[in-house]
């Protein structure tokens, strides 16, 4: 599960690294030119693509799995729900914030990668999105969602290779989770404001 989840946690990084270039106020140019060059590069999308799928498969059989099998371990509840030993709101709703990231995730796709473009351009057609509130409004609260779950999965991988105890690596995990959600969020609110 933790190599899975950071597969997509560098995903994350270069998917808002690409996509902050939306907001480069050149009309779009920049990220249009962007969008053709990934368009040009199969050889390298298509198999980053597959590895995503599968990645993704395989990060939600490991959640299942591993619920089935805390479910099995105890399977009466615990009479009195208490949050000790740093359980967090995050580490609480993992299984709810996967599937609202899922469904995020499904629709993004369909809106931006099979969506209809604006005369041909990608920009175009973002700008169009996120000038709705109800499509930005969408985004932005599942960017929080996502932030959510990845400052928990951060923490949580960190933990399964060992490396939990150390206060500057929990730090850190909050503070990549702070910049990738808020950059993503930071997307659609700038757009919606600016259009």
């Amino acid at each position: 599960m933790a190599l899975t989840g950071l597969i997509w946690y560098g995903f994350l990084v270069g998917h808002l690294v690409g996509n902050l270039q939306l907001l480069a106020g050149d009309g779009g140019v920049a990220f249009d030119d962007y969008a053709a060059f990934l368009e040009a590069s199969a050889a390298l999308v298509v198999p980053t693509e597959v590895i995503l799928l599968l990645a993704l498969v395989l990060h939600i059989y490991a959640a299942v799995s591993l619920s089935r099998e805390a479910r099995a371990a105890r399977p009466v509840g615990y009479r009195e729900l208490r949050t000790v030993g740093g359980r967090s709101v995050a580490s609480r709703t993992m299984i709810y914030s996967g599937l609202v990231i899922v469904v995020f995730l499904a629709q993004h796709i369909f809106n931006f990668k099979y969506g209809d473009r604006v005369d041909g351009s990608l920009f175009a057609l973002v700008d169009t999105t996120f000038g709705q509130p109800l499509w930005a409004g969408f985004y932005m609260f599942a960017m929080i969602v996502l932030g959510f779950h990845l400052w928990h999965a951060l923490r949580s991988a960190f933990q399964t290779l060992g490396l939990s105890a150390r206060p500057t690596l929990r730090r850190l995990s909050i503070l990549l989770s702070v910049l990738i959600a808020g950059g993503f969020a930071l997307i659609p609110a700038a757009m919606f404001v600016g259009g």
